[in-house]
């Protein structure tokens, strides 16, 4: 255990210093017990944030598959949401 120093409002030292006249247990425990839950919380929730997939769908892996003579870009897809999206009076 390391030693660490922090600052606290004057309104919660005298709540736990209220709690530990009526319990017996420590300020200081009463902060470790809370830190240590609330990291025990953070890292569940850090630890399934790095499992989560990526946004990947399956179609991203045909990009760059069409080949054109001189590396020409090609933008099929939007060509094509153009000509579909396109309000005919």
């Amino acid at each position: 255990m390391q030693r660490y120093q922090i600052y606290l409002n004057p309104s919660s030292v005298s709540t736990l210093d209220e709690l530990e006249s009526l319990t017996n247990i420590t300020r200081s425990k009463v902060i470790r017990e809370l830190v240590d839950m609330f990291v025990n919380g953070i890292s569940k929730v850090i630890s399934a944030k790095k499992l989560m997939p990526q946004k990947k769908y399956v179609l991203d892996e045909l990009i760059g598959i069409i080949d054109t003579k001189g590396g020409k870009q090609t933008d099929y897809a939007s060509r094509d949401d153009d000509i579909y999206l396109i309000d005919k009076p």
